[in-house]
């Protein structure tokens, strides 16, 4: 049985050996990692001014790791169905961008307390809102931003939970209206004016009064979509877990592992994955206590990763 709680990130070349055997990353990259554990454990995320919001139907929603084809995107795990709709023409959003559009989005809900927000007159200024590079060119993150903001800002979330006889929804769009006045050719161009996004209601609503706080120099860190999504999931179940629950495999997977083959084939490379990222986090997030059993993860009643702040706006 492998246990997540691993050896501190302060133990120095012992903590770099265990991080970079469970992660089998490079040793730039396991450097990235435990310097940015040690920075967090030296100056919290309230500290450091680093306090980040996602809205809980966005991690619930866990969109797609990697392009994929249609305008329709469902995971059912038995209790309850996630499904993003949105304009064929345009695709749904997928990889880590609009990850951190939403968080974005999440956190100037809810520090403003406003709908309607800037966005910026370029899209480098956008760019830099989100703590991006603002290289330009065909592979810069300023070529992808409009992209993938145009994407997530058109798309819909639709909850349901089917319980026996019982059934109750939740329908969220993101936005009602919005203007992307970029032309991502020339990021650092300003347009006339700023471009904004009305967030709708329930969305504005589900920032408001679901937002769940999480550490942003971690989102900043992990690179993999997957890693994003557990990370989050992890300090939404750590805030509501009184007691130890085990999710299993097949939860797992409905959960994070759309993109994987319903074989045993494509549990076995989920399942591996999984670990993987799971590590990366948990070097991120020592304090979220859990195990990999044969059946699944349990999870053990851990301190959330960043407390409940009050908000101004």
């Amino acid at each position: 049985m492998l246990r997540s709680e691993q050896p501190s990130p302060g133990n120095g070349d012992s903590a770099h050996v265990a991080v970079k055997k469970a992660i089998k990353a490079s040793p730039a990259k396991v450097a990235d990692l435990i310097a940015t554990a040690l920075a967090i454990q030296e100056q919290d995320a309230a500290e450091a001014g680093q306090v980040g919001y996602m809205a809980r139907a966005m991690i619930w929603a866990s969109m797609p790791h990697r392009k994929i084809e249609g305008a329709h995107y469902k995971r059912d795990n038995g209790l309850a169905s996630i499904t993003m709709l949105v304009d064929p023409e345009i695709g749904l959003p997928y990889g880590k961008l609009p990850r951190l559009i939403a968080a974005w989005l999440t956190r100037e809900a809810k520090l403003t307390g406003a709908r309607e927000l800037v966005l910026g007159r370029s899209l480098a200024e956008f760019s830099e809102k989100l703590g991006l590079s603002t290289n330009g060119g065909l592979r810069g993150d300023t070529s992808r931003l409009k992209m993938q903001a145009t994407k997530l800002f058109s798309t819909f979330v639709s909850v349901t939970a089917h319980r026996g006889q019982d059934y109750a929804y939740k329908n969220v769009a993101l936005s009602d209206s919005g203007m992307l006045l970029w032309d991502p050719k020339r990021p650092h161009e300003r347009s006339l004016w700023e471009s904004t996004i009305t967030l709708s209601e329930s969305f504005f609503l589900e920032c408001m009064d679901n937002a769940v706080p999480f550490d942003l120099r971690v989102l900043h860190r992990l690179r993999s979509p997957l890693a994003i999504d557990i990370y989050l999931w992890l300090t939404w179940r750590m805030f509501i877990l009184r007691r130890s629950v085990l999710i299993p495999w097949l939860a797992l997977r409905s959960q994070f592992g759309a993109g994987y083959a319903m074989t045993a084939q494509g549990m076995a490379h989920f399942r591996a994955e999984f670990h993987r990222c799971l590590h990366e986090v948990n070097t991120l997030y020592p304090g979220a206590r859990m195990t990999t059993e044969r059946d699944g993860l349990r999870l053990l009643p851990s301190p959330p990763h960043v407390g409940v702040l009050p908000c101004r706006h």
